[in-house]
């Protein structure tokens, strides 16, 4: 795998919420479901960080410069709403790729994989979305005509 996957793989495993050995962590990697030796699928992580990047991005983007940047949105809950509905909808992308594979049994039979952890990844995505709109906040909230102020 690529340096930026590893990367991605490290932040999304640091947090722990999922088991990243011998279980969902390998799956999401992209191992063989049927032979179980290589790593030959397509990357959940690299997929949910693709959606992460780019849904709380346009929902922000849309807060500062779009159809939110007018008075009636500019308050710190409003924001915060905007900013929660993207990272549930990242949350339900990060939970429903494994978990539909956990269901359909595509997966390799050798790793321990259980709905608690695609709700685990489901979570540490969430997390991730949130702090991922702060920061974009904190750096393109300055040229926002009205909605400059928010959330602080």
């Amino acid at each position: 795998m690529g340096s930026f996957s590893d990367l991605l793989i490290t932040l999304f495993e640091s947090l722990g919420l999922y088991s990243s050995q011998n279980g969902l962590g390998e799956h999401l990697r992209g191992l063989d479901p049927h032979s179980c030796n290589d790593y030959t699928g397509q990357s959940i992580y690299n997929l949910v960080f693709i959606y992460l990047f780019a849904i709380n991005s346009l929902i922000v983007i849309n807060y500062y410069y779009g159809l939110f940047n007018r008075v009636p949105f500019n308050v710190w809950w409003k924001w915060l709403l905007n900013i929660l509905v993207g990272a549930a909808i990242v949350w339900l992308i990060a939970f429903m790729y494994p978990n539909n594979d956990l269901s359909t049994g595509n997966y390799c039979k050798e790793l321990h994989m259980h709905t608690a952890d695609c709700m685990g990844f489901g979570l540490t995505a969430f997390i991730f979305s949130f702090v991922w709109s702060c920061i974009l906040s904190l750096l393109i909230k300055w040229k926002s005509s009205v909605n400059r102020k928010v959330p602080f």
